[in-house]
Formats: C-alpha cells, sequence, structure tokens
C-alpha cells in the first residue's frame, strides 16, 4: 500500500431506546507498515476548527486509538477484554469503557479493512453497542 492512503472510519452506535447513531468520517492520511503492525495518521478538525492528530494502530488482534490535541485520548480494543480510560473533552473528564467483542481484519496490497464490535459504557453507564468499520484504500486506487 501507499504512503497516502483515504482513511474511512464508519461507525453505528446502537442504542437501547433512541434512534440508531451513524457516523462517518473520511480523512486523507498516511500509512506505514513496520512488521506485523499497521500504522494510520490522520488529522480531525473539530466542530471549533481545533485539529486533532489520530493516529491508529493495528497489531495482531488488537487495535489502539490515539487521539493528540490539547487533551490526549487513548482507547485500546483487544476482543475478549474490557479497557477503561479517562477521555478529556473541554467540558471536563468522561469514564469510559469499552467492552471489546471481535475484531476482523482484511488485508490486501492496495486495501485493508477492520471491523470492530464493542460495547461502550459512559461513566459506569450503558451507552449502547457499537459497530466501526475501519477501510484504507491507496490514494492512486481513487484515480
Amino acid at each position: 500500500m501507499t504512503k497516502n492512503v483515504i482513511i474511512s472510519l464508519a461507525g453505528l452506535q446502537y442504542m437501547s431506546e433512541e434512534e440508531d447513531a451513524p457516523i462517518e468520517v473520511i480523512n486523507f492520511g498516511q500509512y506505514y507498515k513496520r512488521g506485523e503492525k499497521h500504522y494510520l495518521m490522520y488529522e480531525e478538525t473539530g466542530e471549533n476548527g481545533v485539529a486533532t492528530r489520530c493516529r491508529i494502530k493495528i497489531s495482531g488482534n488488537e487495535l489502539e486509538l490515539q487521539k493528540r490535541d490539547r487533551l490526549n485520548t487513548r482507547l485500546l480494543f483487544i476482543p475478549g477484554e474490557e479497557y477503561l480510560t479517562q477521555y478529556e473533552t473541554p467540558y471536563g473528564s468522561l469514564l469510559v469503557g469499552v467492552a471489546t467483542r471481535s475484531l476482523e481484519l482484511l488485508e490486501e496490497e492496495e486495501f485493508l479493512c477492520a471491523t470492530l464490535k464493542y460495547g461502550l459504557e459512559i461513566n459506569n453507564e450503558k451507552a449502547g453497542d457499537c459497530t466501526l468499520v475501519l477501510k484504507v484504500q491507496s490514494c492512486e486506487q481513487q484515480a
């Protein structure tokens, strides 16, 4: 895969009493592979116009998402395990828990797809069941 890639993050949160909450974010970014580890680097621009540096690392049966701006965030997804972290927001800190059910990875020469299913808790309250699909494609393949 080339260094310059298109990264698509599409997710769906299944909430108990509310409508499902779909999201999709598409960014240009960089891809690196070192050994068996895949690295993605890209920037997201928030509602306030401030850019957040993001890094996704996929290694074996593990996906790690880090966001770095003035507030740092790290989420770790390992099937069969729960991960707790303080999620810093401009409005205060939240205790976020993820219970990863599955992580499937499809790797081709110019394409990478990871499908993640997990439960989400915020401040010890169930927030929903989630699915996240990460697709990475070389920019040259879009032409």
